[in-house]
């Protein structure tokens, strides 16, 4: 049995319709990917830039608060040095009173 032209082009006619459809359907699905895509970057975008801009700020926030931590630091090695002179003085009133004391404890006051 020889297929004949007839069957022949029936099978190509089904098999381009198929392909035409698949086709169609993939068409439609992509059209679909695309406006999705396009709404999902219109909401994104601003929301991206934002970030954006937020994270600039936060890197600016950063780069002050080292500064101010570096400050705090120095200010707090200058209140040790003002204690130690503090500790210092405090030792040489206490020795310079010392005299006076015995004279206070000698006389009973």
């Amino acid at each position: 049995m020889h297929p004949n032209g007839l069957f022949l082009l029936s099978v190509g006619l089904c098999s381009f319709a198929v392909v035409c459809v698949a086709a169609g359907f993939l068409a439609v699905k992509a059209l679909r990917l695309l406006k999705r895509g396009i709404k999902v970057s219109r909401v994104a975008g601003p929301l991206a830039a934002d970030l954006a801009l937020r994270a600039e700020e936060l890197a600016k926030l950063g780069d002050d608060m080292m500064q101010q931590t570096g400050q705090v630091a120095a200010g707090i090695d200058r209140l040790g040095a003002s204690t130690r002179r503090l500790q210092v003085v405090l030792q040489a009133f206490g020795d310079g009173l010392a005299p006076y004391r015995r004279v206070k404890d000698y006389f009973g006051l």
